[in-house]
């Protein structure tokens, strides 16, 4: 077919600020599954299907939202090919699930989610390093990064049959969506900083616009004719479709943007709000009407490199790499304790001499929370005062290590009233050899293997967010 490259392109550039409401997230659930290097989290009606790239897939009764009870782990046939097969990203359609793995996207029965069958990788979709997926009716859209935009049409879902391809330099996330004041289907795919608009009808895709921002886009979500953006370092943004401030499915209007506390990554649907992966915590934001803002209304600091987020009512599950957590929504009368950190590394120092850090203490509850008590483990580090914490109020405690061995390690612990984590541990680090949080990071240079050519020189990129992400080859 032929696309209309209508020349239609609008650049964003933010600068915003964030409010902070009442944060009232409850702890209820956590597992440490077989599956780990965790990237996606998908709920199929009672459902929870846990993808970990490392390990395999794991699958969860939540008919109990509030408990996780495992049923199942499996892996994905490797066809032959060393290193597993890696899936990373899940999606479903009926009783079916999709995954995109390293040889393919593939298919697996889970009408009895106790004993998930495997039917195939769909035919073609191997030799491509793919993505994230949605599923809207009868159509499956797969991001293939610089092979493009994959739709499949799922009227056999053992089968799906491919409508079309649609080139992009690099699809990473899409969402598709119907309107009726349009009568007419879309989809929006995030490659690279744009987002580009496409038309659906009658099976046939025509370009029609591109939205560029100064962030890469990770995550794509519509809910209540808003489609919000996740940017990494750059947050979540929010634009009016169909109608709200003169937005349309074709061209929407910016309503707000917000500045997360981390790295946006993922997003899921909370009721009217959108819950983030944020990297190092999991925030819940809401489009709010009468001050016409995106004002965040939940937060729990998680440390544990949240990639993932899925919702079931006003419960949220967080993949973090190599575990999952169960969270509910909801007003918390009690307190609610957050740390800024759950580990704490000192560079060396000789023995007999000191370095200080310090850790940030917060109380996100709604009543008094009570510090009754904090210690470590190790007598080489030793802490500061502390005091109790009324609502919204934050103490920085200051950890000194003192060296009297090559090196050391313990725990801070720290017993609160708070009901669903009174007990935490920040582990402690002496003399780490190696690069440290708010020390100066070395220079490098490395060469380019993958989306673009040439080498990069850390040093290059000063005043920039740079993140670091190690992998196995293979």
């Amino acid at each position: 077919m032929n696309f209309h490259n209508i020349k239609q392109k609008i650049i964003f550039i933010f600068l915003g600020l964030s409010i902070c409401f009442g944060l009232n997230l409850t702890l209820h659930d956590f597992d440490n599954p077989e599956a780990s290097h965790i990237l996606d989290t998908h709920v199929m009606d009672d459902i929870l299907i846990v993808v970990g790239m490392i390990g395999g897939i794991e699958i969860y009764d939540i008919s109990n939202p509030s408990i996780l009870n495992h049923l199942a782990h499996f892996t994905l046939p490797n066809n032959g090919a060393g290193g597993g097969s890696k899936p990373n990203c899940v999606t479903t359609y009926g009783h079916y699930a999709y995954f995109t793995a390293r040889n393919g996207v593939g298919i697996v029965n889970l009408e009895n989610p106790s004993n998930p069958q495997y039917i195939g990788y769909i035919q073609n979709t191997n030799n491509m390093i793919l993505e994230n997926m949605d599923v809207y009716e009868n159509i499956l859209a797969v991001c293939a990064h610089t092979d493009g935009v994959l739709f499949f049409n799922l009227n056999s879902p053992e089968n799906p049959s491919l409508i079309q391809t649609f080139e992009t330099e690099n699809a990473w996330a899409v969402e598709l969506m119907y309107s009726e004041e349009n009568n007419n289907s879309f989809a929006y795919v995030g490659s690279n900083s744009d987002v580009i608009i496409l038309d659906i009808n009658n099976s046939e895709l025509n370009f029609l616009f591109t939205m560029e921002f100064n962030h890469s886009v990770k995550d794509l979500v519509i809910n209540d004719d808003i489609l919000y953006v996740a940017l990494g370092s750059g947050g979540v943004s929010a634009f009016g479709l169909n109608g709200w401030f003169g937005g349309e499915p074709d061209f929407p209007i910016i309503l707000d943007q917000f500045n997360t506390t981390g790295m946006a990554n993922r997003l899921s649907v909370l009721g009217n709000k959108i819950a983030v992966s944020d990297w190092d915590d999991v925030e819940v934001l809401n489009w709010d009407w009468v001050s016409e803002n995106l004002i965040k209304i939940g937060y729990k600091n998680t440390t544990r490199r949240t990639m993932a987020i899925a919702i079931k009512d006003n419960y949220i599950y967080s993949a973090e790499w190599a575990t999952v957590q169960v969270m509910e929504y909801g007003e918390i009368d009690g307190p609610d304790i957050d740390l800024s950190a759950y580990e704490i590394n000192y560079p060396f120092v000789e023995n007999g001499d000191s370095n200080t850090m310090s850790i940030d203490i917060t109380n996100n509850g709604n009543s008094l929370l009570e510090i009754t008590d904090i210690f470590t483990t190790n007598n080489e580090f030793t802490i500061s005062e502390f005091s109790n914490l009324l609502p919204g109020e934050s103490q920085s405690i200051d950890v000194t290590y003192t060296a009297e061995n090559i090196n050391a390690s313990g725990g801070l612990r720290i017993w609160s009233n708070d009901e669903d984590e009174s007990d935490l541990t920040c582990e402690v680090n002496g003399n780490i050899n190696g690069a440290n949080i708010g020390e100066s990071a070395p220079d490098f240079e490395l060469e380019i293997v993958a989306n673009g050519s040439g080498n990069y020189r850390l040093s290059e990129h000063l005043g920039e967010i740079i993140v670091l992400a190690f992998f196995s080859p293979g």
